[in-house]
């Protein structure tokens, strides 16, 4: 078989493996951790100039990332129609942005390893096997089955398409620095963190040089690396400032920033353990940080990344450079969520997508070498070496493909992942607050108070679990509790609608109308008004609460407002019956009434209704 044909058919079963391993993620629901926020966003659910302009537009809110967000819009495009078909387009377009990944991740290798050997045999034993352990983890399963983790497997493509060129160019013609730096755009257009694959390139360039030495070496890098930095500095810049405005970066671990290097270096470790040794993964990994200076664990974990750190600079200097490249990889491809700046999640599957390619580049090593082994005539077979090699391959693909496909159901719908979750670890801020919103729709809210309250002792600035706490609170009519919770939950995150509503709804369930009145006409001064049912219902409140501070003209401009928008609304137009019930105007709340009562199910309110339709009529002689 030639290489040509040879490579072909890798690429196909690798294809074809990767879609059967992941293909039970296709009838997963949108999960409540951020997916909320692509069905919201109408900007990205028809392809027109407009909407076009906006995701290609800087606004001060958020990271920039069009790539994926244009990804998104392809998928309304596709699948519109009912959010369902939307979801299962989305599933099916990650599964082959990922395939598309390990085959970009596979054409690396092979690219890298040659650059380094000249037995190109083992070379293609050895990307091959790295890149099927790299295609089976699972500790990638969040990054393919979460639909706003669309960034990572995008991230991955056009990181291993850049450093293919990168290498490809090195070792073979220097047009391919053009697709190397076109490809960089696109992947920090994808995501932000991919400002540190120039870093990466550099320490391959490095052990390039001193594998086979090229003349005006510093001058030509100077010339290549500058353009690079002009890019991805200013988005480094950029990254930054977004994350502080909108509170991304949290205070540091341990109050200081060189208390905060022990939590980096304990994180660190973590991930190494997370890739290479778990075999219980979660949606969340809430760590006991020991910051301490005083603390031996402190020390330990420094020690341990002083010595991998170490260990990659022995093996360069011994000219074992894939080694050396890979503790590199592993470190840079982790630093921007290493805690150097503190963000919200300790630790997070998708963030160890990259730096676990070290690990399968390590093991696949192993199992390589095994591989092309043979023994000496003797006791055993010469090629006892590779029955090992094929029998612990095997093992460990199917270990890592079980642990992949099970995970897969994991992710299957909100209630399931964040259970899973909370099953592994109690302390979860993230499970927590996600679960806790999930029993709010099924109104279980002592359940709900428990989960918050633990969210909010193991993050006590976590303004989520304080405002969904808040909710259930009003929910079980605790109302002076909810009033504080919200106002603690507002003064953490003054711009947060949702607490700012919940407010308004305590200050009214408490009967404090004049405060109630105060936040509702701020909420439609300020435009936060999530739909037209909130709106009709704001005015239902305005109109009472107007009646309530004795201004029965400002309540019956309120009420008739709401009244118009009523429409079907069975509930709302109780409401505004009763209300005017309450104001003694008896005509207006029986035509309340009687456009009610149809429009509602047989029922006990239906009836509770009807008898007091009838009491108010013989009443008042109607």
């Amino acid at each position: 078989m030639n290489n040509k044909n040879r490579y072909y058919i890798v690429a196909f079963l690798l294809a074809v493996f990767v879609f059967g391993l992941y293909f039970n993620i296709l009838d997963n629901e949108a999960t409540n951790w951020d997916d909320p926020a692509l069905f919201k966003r109408t900007a990205i659910h028809d392809i027109n100039m407009d909407n076009l302009k906006k995701v290609m537009s800087f606004n001060g809110g958020g990271t920039y990332q069009p790539i994926r967000d244009l990804t998104y819009m392809l998928d309304f495009e596709l699948w519109g129609g009912g959010i369902a078909d939307v979801v299962f387009g989305m599933h099916l377009h990650s599964i082959v942005l990922y395939i598309l990944m390990i085959l970009a991740c596979w054409l690396f290798l092979l690219e890298l390893f040659k650059a380094f050997s000249d037995d190109h045999e083992f070379c293609f034993i050895w990307a091959c096997i790295a890149s099927v352990l790299f295609a089976v983890h699972p500790v990638h399963v969040e990054s393919v089955a979460w639909l706003y983790a669309r960034k990572e497997p995008l991230l991955g493509l056009f990181t291993f398409i850049s450093l293919w060129a990168f290498v490809r160019a090195r070792t073979y013609h220097w047009k391919y620095y053009l697709i190397s730096l076109i490809s960089l755009v696109l992947a920090i257009l994808s995501k932000p963190t991919a400002v540190m694959i120039p870093a990466v390139m550099f320490v391959i360039d490095l052990a390039l040089q001193s594998h086979q030495r090229q003349p005006s070496f510093w001058k030509k890098r100077l010339m290549l690396y500058i353009p690079m930095l002009l890019v991805a500095i200013p988005m480094v810049v950029r990254l930054l400032s977004v994350m502080y405005q909108v509170g991304g970066v949290k205070p540091y671990h341990g109050g200081s920033f060189w208390t905060n290097l022990f939590a980096v270096s304990q994180i660190l470790i973590n991930y190494l353990g997370l890739i290479g040794f778990t075999i219980n993964y979660s949606a969340d990994y809430p760590i006991a940080l020991f910051t301490d200076i005083h603390a031996w664990q402190a020390w330990m974990f420094a020690a341990l990344n002083v010595m991998l750190i170490a260990s990659g600079v022995a093996a360069y200097f011994m000219k074992r450079y894939i080694y050396a490249i890979f503790v590199a990889w592993f470190y840079f491809f982790l630093l921007p969520v290493s805690h150097i700046f503190p963000i919200s999640q300790i630790m997070a599957d998708r963030y160890a997508l990259l730096s676990s390619l070290s690990w399968c580049v390590l093991l696949g090593f192993g199992i390589a070498r095994l591989w092309r082994w043979r023994l000496s005539p003797g006791r055993l077979s010469p090629e006892f070496p590779l029955l090992v090699a094929c029998a612990l391959f095997c093992v460990v693909t199917a270990s890592y493909s079980y642990m992949t496909y099970e995970r897969n159901d994991i992710w299957q719908n909100s209630q399931v992942l964040w259970e899973d979750a909370l099953a592994k670890y109690p302390d979860s801020s993230p499970a927590n607050v996600n679960l806790s919103a999930i029993y709010l729709g099924q109104r279980r809210f002592r359940e709900v108070q428990e989960l918050c309250l633990a969210a909010i002792k193991a993050k006590p600035y976590d303004y989520l679990a304080i405002s969904n706490l808040a909710l259930a609170q009003v929910m079980m009519k605790q109302y002076e509790n909810a009033i504080n919770n919200y106002k603690q939950a507002i003064k953490l995150k003054p711009d947060l609608p949702k607490a700012e509503m919940g407010l308004a709804l305590a200050y009214w369930g408490k009967g404090d109308y004049e405060n109630a009145y105060l936040l509702y006409s701020q909420l439609m001064r300020e435009g936060k008004v999530p739909n037209p049912e909130s709106e009709a219902q704001y005015y239902y409140r305005l109109g009472f609460s107007s009646w309530k501070m004795n201004r029965r003209d400002q309540a019956y401009v309120y009420l008739s407002r709401a009244e118009k928008m009523a429409g079907d609304r069975p509930i709302l137009l109780r409401d505004l019956g009763m209300a005017y019930n309450s104001m003694g105007d008896i005509p207006k709340a029986v035509e309340m009434f009687e456009d009610a009562i149809p429009q509602l199910q047989e029922s006990e309110l239906k009836s509770r209704l009807i008898d007091i339709l009838d009491l108010l009529k013989k009443r008042h002689g109607m």
